[in-house]
């Protein structure tokens, strides 16, 4: 008889048969379930099973990368479910990394860690096209850190299951938090930076009051102006809109609106709210970072229109300042 109290639901795709005496012909299920002896079978089968498909990996890499595609999601089913073998599934999940096309396992990524690294870093979203280029991996691509590309829809749920491999946390890209290690020069450096942007801070704070829950300076940015990233606890946005699709909506959790003190956009911005406290443009400008932030996340804007809007004044306003190329320059370009 098929019985799913001997094999746990992460591994539903073992069959086999299980020939033991000392289970009784007839039984209930609340019997089977309050089972030592079950128990016992079941510790087996999970230990036995782990103890296969490592080996597979380890000795059949192309067999293990065709079982991982087609099984992979509901193996790290069991990273929320079975704390006793965390460190077991660990050593079996494979993702896709910044470092190259491919499958690869958290014992590699520990391997190629970079001296001073402290943590796994990941990013969670739809796809490698989705995530490859987010603004929240810049200040960990240029520390040369690797990063792992989360795009299954459980996986968020698994890392948070994981937490830790071999002793290297496992943090997300998006976190608030990065765990960079930094000097005593960067953290005074910091702190420059943020006491010269408070009163741009301050007045997108207000700005952006309904929309995000902190405005500070970035750490992560090297190009890109702004980012929103998740506060401890809170929800990815992908999660969000993952959550939203299949009928679970949750109340929308505001997000931290991170600026990169060195981008052009930020210090023009601070020297028109110098300049101009009550300007109109200011504001246009803040809200225009913000639906920027947005859409390099891949959410969705609430009024497209009115980021419409806003795009073409800045671009009339840029044509307006900038004179037309001559005839001259638009042949030689």
């Amino acid at each position: 008889d098929r019985c799913e109290d001997l094999v746990p639901q992460w591994l539903r795709f073992v069959r086999g048969v299980i020939d033991s005496d000392d289970l009784p012909l007839n039984v209930s299920r609340e019997m089977l379930q309050d089972s030592a002896v079950v128990r016992a079978i079941r510790k087996h089968v999970v230990k036995k099973s782990l103890d296969l498909l490592e080996k597979l990996a380890k000795d059949k890499p192309d067999d293990y990368r065709a079982f991982w595609e087609s099984f992979g999601t509901v193996v790290k089913e069991g990273l929320t479910l079975e704390t006793e073998y965390r460190e077991k599934l660990g050593a079996l999940v494979r993702y896709e990394s910044s470092r190259e096309e491919g499958l690869t396992s958290l014992a590699d990524y520990v391997g190629r860690m970079k001296e001073g690294q402290e943590a796994i870093y990941y990013v969670y979203g739809e796809s490698r096209k989705a995530v490859a280029d987010s603004p929240h991996l810049e200040a960990l691509k240029q520390r040369g850190y690797e990063v792992l590309f989360m795009t299954d829809p459980v996986d968020e749920w698994a890392a948070q299951g994981l937490r830790e491999f071999q002793g290297k946390p496992l943090v997300s890209a998006l976190n608030a938090d990065l765990k960079l290690q930094s000097t005593e020069e960067e953290k005074k450096a910091k702190e420059q930076q943020s006491e010269g942007l408070k009163g741009l801070t301050d007045k997108m704070k207000d700005v952006l009051k309904e929309d995000v829950r902190e405005v500070r300076v970035s750490d992560r940015l090297t190009d890109s102006p702004v980012c929103l990233v998740v506060s401890e606890g809170g929800t990815p946005a992908y999660l969000e809109r993952l959550l939203k699709e299949r009928g679970k909506g949750m109340p929308r959790i505001k997000r931290i609106l991170e600026v990169n003190p060195k981008h052009p956009v930020i210090e023009h911005l601070r020297g028109l709210l110098a300049n101009d406290p009550a300007a109109p443009q200011v504001g246009e400008w803040i809200e225009l970072l913000h639906d920027q932030a947005l859409l390099t996340e891949g959410s969705p804007l609430s009024d497209p229109n009115r980021f419409a809007r806003r795009m073409t004044a800045l671009l009339t306003q840029v044509a307006t300042q900038v004179p037309p190329p001559t005839a001259t320059q638009a042949q030689s370009t």
